[in-house]
Formats: C-alpha cells, sequence, structure tokens
C-alpha cells in the first residue's frame, strides 16, 4: 500500500483542459517573431484548437498572431532604405509594374513611413495632399477630392487631372475608403500651378490630390439629429504613431479639420480590393467595352449571395467601373428591405451618370421606373413581388449595362424566388458573392443547377422550354458564371441596426422639404391640400377595415402612385360617404415619389400632405398606399411643441388600456399544389400562366 503511495506521488498531476489552453496561448503570446518561434506559434494554435471547443476563441488566437506578423513585417520594412525611385520591392510589392488601372495593387499591410504630406492653402476649407512612393491612404470622414497631378483610384473611380472633384463619403458605419495612386503611364507634363506648390524637386512617382470640405444639403439633414451627429467623425483607436506612418501627426490633423480623418489600415476593415474584383470582372468589363465600341447588346450582371456579403457595396463599385467606360449604367434594386437609391419598400429602376461613393444616405435619386410594394420581406406576398419586379423591369430599354441587386434571403422562399427574378430580367452574368459564413451562403449556382431549380411562380426553366418552345421569356441557356469570395465576416466600426440605415435614407429623400437654410419640424412645414375624392387609399401591409382607414393613415408615410383607371376599377372595395375610394388590394403601378399624411380634416374631407415630390408631378397622382415605413423617429420627436409631442407616447402596454394598437398582417405566402404538366411535375409550387403574370 505504501508502495503504491510512492508510485503515484512520483507521477506528474495530470493537467485540466484550461491550464493546457493557457500553456499554448502563452507559447503564442511568446514568439518574438523568429521563423522556429512562428512555427511553435502554429502548432500552438493547431493544440489550442483541439482543446478549445469554441471555434471563435481559435480565430481570435489566428488573429492576433497575424498582426503580430503584420508589425514584424512593419519592422523589417522601416530597416531597409529607399530607391531613389521609389519603386524598389521594399515597399511590400505595393507598386505593380503594369500602368493600367487594372493592375492596382491589393491591401498589402507594409507601409512606407511618412510618405505622405499636407501643404495648407489659402483658404481653410481646403488641403493639397501630395502622396510619395505609391502610398495608399486609408480614411473615414468626407471630402471633395480632385486630382492635381498623376491618377488616383477610389472605390471604383480613377481621377484624372482636369476632371470634376468627386464627392466621396466613407462613415464609420461602412468600410473605409482607400485612395490609391495608379503608377504614371508616361512622363507627365508637370502644370504651373503644381510647380508653384512643390517646385521643381517632383519625383517620378508623385501624386498630389486636393482635398476640399464637403457640404451637401441632403447628408447635413441628416447629421442634423443627435442620433446620427457623428456618423461621420472617426476616433482613432491606435496610437498616434501608427498614423505617422502614413503622415506626420500635425499633417492628420490638419485633415480632421475638414472632415477627412486618415486612420490605420491595418485595422480598417476592406471588404474586397480592386485585383481580384477587377480580375474576376474582366469579361463583363470587356463586353461594356463592346457595347460602347461596336453596338453589341450591353451586359446585364444580377450579384446574388447571403446577407451581409457585400452585395451593395460590390454593385457601387461596379457601377463606378462601368461609367468609367460606358459614362450611364442601370440599377434594378430587387432587395425592398436595404434599397440603393430610393426609400425603403420600393422595387426601383434607377439610370446613373455619377459615380456613388458613398452609403444610400448619400445619393437619393428619382428612378426612371418605381413600383411601391409595401413590405420590407417579399415572405408576406410573393406573388405580388414577381409581378412587381417584372413590372419594373419591362421599363429597362436595353440601350445601357444594367446592374441588378437581389435580396441577401437565400434559403427557402427566399432562393425560389431569387430564381424567379434570374427568369424575368435575363441576366448574361451572374456574379455569385460567397462569404466565410457557409450557414448564409447561396448554394453555389451552376447551368444545371439554374435549369432544374424552380421558382416561387415559375417551373424549371428546363421545364418552361419542354412545355413552350417558341417561349423566348427564359433565361440565357448558359449565362456566364463568376464566384468571388469576400470576408463578410470582417468588423465593422458600428452599432446602427438596418432600421436605422432606412431611417437615414428616408430623411435624406425627405430633405428636400427643408429650406435652404436651418432646419425645421415636420410641424412647421406647409402642407399641400389634397381632396378625399382625388385619391384612392390601400394598407399594404395589414388587414384594415374601410371604417378605420383613417386612423391609419393619419401622420404615416405614404407612397404617392399613379394608377390607370382599369386598375382602379379592379381593385374598388368601397367608397366612404363623401371620402376616398378604398382598395382591395394593393396595384402594381407607377409610384412618383412618398409624402407624409400631417393631418386629416373630417369636416372639410381633406389631406394635409408634406412631399417632396415635384408640383408638375403632383396631378398625375391618384393613389395613396400606406405600407411597412413610418415617419423617422427622430423626425416624429423633434417637432416645436409645449407638452406631449403629438403621436407620441411612451404608455402603451398590450395589457392596458389601449386596444387595437397591433394590425392584422395579412399572409399570401400559402404554397399552393402543384399542376401535373408535363415536364414540371414534383416541383411543389404552382405556376401562374401568361396572363397572371402581366
Amino acid at each position: 500500500m505504501d508502495h503504491a503511495m510512492v508510485k503515484k506521488r512520483k507521477r506528474r498531476p495530470r493537467k485540466s483542459k484550461a491550464e493546457q489552453r493557457a500553456k499554448a496561448l502563452r507559447s503564442i503570446k511568446d514568439s518574438k517573431g523568429s521563423d522556429v518561434q512562428t512555427t511553435v506559434s502554429r502548432k500552438a494554435i493547431a493544440t489550442a484548437a483541439s482543446l478549445i471547443p469554441n471555434q471563435n476563441m481559435v480565430k481570435n488566437v489566428q488573429s492576433k498572431l497575424g498582426t503580430k506578423h503584420e508589425r514584424l513585417k512593419l519592422k523589417k520594412a522601416k530597416s531597409k532604405t529607399l530607391a531613389p525611385n521609389g519603386h524598389d520591392t521594399q515597399h511590400g510589392n505595393r507598386v505593380s509594374s503594369s500602368t493600367s488601372p487594372a493592375s492596382l495593387s491589393t491591401a498589402s499591410s507594409t507601409l512606407v513611413p511618412a510618405t505622405c504630406r499636407v501643404i495648407e492653402q489659402k483658404h481653410a476649407e481646403e488641403y493639397i495632399l501630395v502622396i510619395e512612393h505609391c502610398q495608399e491612404v486609408c480614411f473615414h470622414g468626407k471630402a471633395l477630392v480632385s486630382c492635381l497631378h498623376g491618377s488616383v483610384f477610389i472605390y471604383g473611380c480613377t481621377l484624372h487631372p482636369g476632371q470634376k472633384p468627386l464627392p466621396v463619403y466613407a462613415p464609420r458605419t461602412h468600410s473605409a475608403l482607400f485612395i490609391t495612386p495608379l503608377p504614371h503611364e508616361e512622363k507627365e507634363v508637370v502644370s504651373e500651378h503644381v510647380k508653384q506648390l512643390l517646385g521643381k524637386d517632383i519625383k517620378e512617382d508623385t501624386v498630389v490630390v486636393l482635398l476640399q470640405k464637403l457640404t451637401c444639403p441632403m447628408v447635413d439633414y441628416v447629421t442634423s439629429v443627435k442620433e446620427y451627429a457623428n456618423v461621420f467623425y472617426w476616433e482613432n483607436k491606435s496610437k498616434d504613431k501608427e498614423v505617422e506612418r502614413v503622415m506626420s501627426l500635425e499633417d492628420s490633423k490638419l485633415l480632421e479639420s475638414i472632415g477627412f480623418h486618415v486612420v490605420d489600415d491595418l485595422s480598417s476593415p476592406r471588404l474586397f480590393t480592386p485585383d481580384p474584383v477587377r480580375s474576376a470582372l474582366s469579361d463583363v468589363l470587356e463586353q461594356v467595352e463592346l457595347a460602347v465600341t461596336k453596338g453589341t447588346a450591353a451586359p446585364v450582371i444580377l450579384l446574388c449571395g447571403g446577407k451581409n456579403a457585400g452585395k451593395s457595396t460590390l454593385a457601387r463599385f461596379l457601377i463606378n467601373l462601368i461609367l468609367s467606360s460606358c459614362g450611364e449604367v442601370y440599377h434594378l434594386e430587387c432587395d425592398i428591405g436595404q434599397t440603393e437609391f430610393t426609400p425603403s419598400g420600393f422595387v426601383s429602376l434607377t439610370h446613373v451618370n455619377t459615380p456613388t461613393v458613398g452609403p444610400p444616405f448619400t445619393h437619393q435619386k428619382t428612378p426612371d421606373r418605381c413600383c411601391y410594394y409595401g413590405h420590407l420581406s417579399p415572405g408576406d406576398d410573393p406573388d405580388r413581388y414577381v409581378r412587381t419586379v417584372r413590372y419594373v423591369h419591362q421599363g429597362y430599354r436595353g440601350d445601357a449595362p444594367l446592374i441588378v441587386n437581389t435580396m441577401g434571403w437565400t434559403q427557402g422562399m427566399g432562393l425560389h424566388l431569387l430564381m424567379d427574378t434570374i427568369h424575368l430580367v435575363h441576366p448574361s452574368h451572374i456574379l455569385q458573392l460567397k462569404g466565410r459564413k457557409s450557414a448564409q451562403d447561396l448554394p453555389q449556382l451552376s447551368p444545371e443547377f439554374l435549369h432544374t431549380q424552380p421558382g416561387w411562380t415559375y417551373a424549371n426553366i428546363q421545364g418552361e422550354k419542354n412545355k413552350n418552345d417558341d417561349d423566348d421569356d427564359t433565361v440565357p441557356v448558359n449565362p456566364e458564371l463568376v464566384y468571388l469570395q469576400v470576408g463578410n465576416d470582417m468588423p465593422r466600426h458600428t452599432w446602427f441596426t438596418a432600421s436605422e440605415f432606412r431611417s437615414m435614407a428616408l430623411m435624406a429623400t425627405l430633405r428636400s422639404l427643408q429650406p435652404d437654410r436651418g432646419v425645421l419640424p415636420l410641424n412647421a412645414l406647409t402642407p399641400r391640400v389634397v381632396p378625399w375624392s382625388a385619391v384612392a387609399v390601400h394598407a399594404c401591409n395589414a388587414d384594415v377595415p374601410p371604417t378605420q382607414i383613417m386612423y391609419v393613415l393619419n401622420a404615416s408615410l405614404v407612397a404617392l402612385c399613379q394608377a390607370d383607371d382599369n386598375e382602379l376599377s379592379r381593385l374598388r372595395q368601397r367608397a366612404l360617404p363623401d371620402g376616398p375610394v378604398v382598395l382591395q388590394d394593393t396595384p402594381i403601378c407607377q409610384a412618383v415619389g412618398i409624402g407624409v399624411i400631417r393631418g386629416i380634416d373630417m369636416e372639410r374631407r381633406l389631406f394635409y400632405l408634406l412631399t417632396p415630390v415635384e408640383e408638375d408631378r403632383l396631378p398625375r397622382v391618384n393613389v395613396l398606399l400606406c405600407g411597412a415605413l413610418s415617419v423617422p423617429t427622430p423626425l416624429m420627436l423633434q417637432q416645436n411643441v409645449e407638452g406631449p409631442v403629438p403621436y407620441v407616447t411612451s404608455d402603451f402596454s398590450p395589457d392596458g388600456d389601449i386596444f387595437g394598437a397591433t394590425p392584422l398582417r395579412i399572409r399570401k405566402n400559402l404554397q399552393r399544389e402543384r399542376r401535373q404538366t408535363g415536364g414540371t411535375s414534383g416541383m411543389g409550387f404552382a405556376s401562374l400562366n401568361q396572363q397572371e403574370l402581366t
């Protein structure tokens, strides 16, 4: 017994998994950067991976190790001398030997210290930024950018001397932007203005950029409320020495005075870099060139992928690339929850001829064709969603490239609706974005998948072609499929929700209600008077009895629409005594704009309407549609009144004395049995005939 106890004392105590995990993490922390230690650290990661049930902790370890390696590379780059011409390989291969924009370098983490400087101008709201050695400048904020010497690339836009200034917006709610100098194609002539600024000693790779303070009434109105006041303010959380790798701290403070915040690009999120995107889209850009030079068919590019994969970001990047070659492009918005050029809830076709360097609330436009769906998701009424997309797409004439943005709902019904969209728009190229979160990804598309996967409304394509070989309303047999891997799990410096993004875009649209100077609350603006007899009304997202429709419309956001008489007669439900016509369903018709019903005069039978729609377009409006969108909360709270704010209460309780506050939702998404027709059996979804879809 004593001998057994002695042997037991000689044994090493078994370490717990927590102790083993701590040891693995310490080996990573103690690594000094040598090759042997790096190998040990990577083995430690593998060990930690087998010990840690939570794989997110393993990712954090890998991230810390990657950051350590980046700092070591930076330390080595600082110790090397710079070649006189600025094109040494010690730059981390940031400069490509090609002279075309297609050879833009990817996001390299090795930066040459203090390669940029700022020159003050006579005007306090503009500065000259001198960039040498092809150093990228990463920034947040907003500015008006002009190129005085050389060329730069910003978010798909190429700027040359003599071009119009480019307004750029990089709020902290989105990824940082990069000013990327382009290698000179040939020895450029230095203008007299640049010579006066820099003198005669101008290096071959020097790029001179003019940065001016940017003021935009649309954006200024959004940032006038306290909830969004600091959306462009960037707090530099890194050390001052991190910024000094690009420019001196004094120079960065000068640029901050105009709202341009230089940040450390090692920690800035970047969804994709120019080189992989341009390489993947080489065929698309080539077809755009052929459409311009030889008059061939303009490409139709459909973007698809899971949530937060970067479809909208890539769509803006692609718009800017195409504008540099074609001068115009169309954008079809099918993501009704997060729209680009209109408030949410609309399916729109917009003609774009200016670059879009910023989020949606910086470039709201009047679309060429637009239809109000009324929901933020097509799940409640998928049939009407398909008809709405078809109606809007019919406005595309094919005289310029078309970019189609789809929603991130890629499972179940969302996948079927995506197939319907593909069936309707006839894409020549399908660009699928695949993120690192496979659970949210769309199944990889292939020609076989496109021909056999049914939609919610349409059957599979092969079955439709077999049923009617003469029907040309099918997608091309082999659209070009392009796959792009993106890092959608990168950190976002924001706490804003999707609802707040929708409110910001809505406020940008309502900006034209305000006077040229100052900001007034909604109840201080002069409304327009609309007689009840001049319009029909309908609530898109709820089942509202006609006798209660006025309660729904009061203080609500409405879409101003123009429907033909046949559509109104078909959907007419009943007319209130001396009141408006109440429709039984949402019409598929042209939407002119939006408005806010500020009040209703029950005695004089009038609507008091605030709308930014131009006066010459208002006589065509004959329908007011109320949907899921509401007046932004900041606008409701900022009313110039004494006492309780109208239409705002904090006393609501479902168990209290307030009844009828929750609307009844209408569900039109029940699956129907498929008619057993030739070539389409077993799909599980009904197929509407051609008359039902038009």
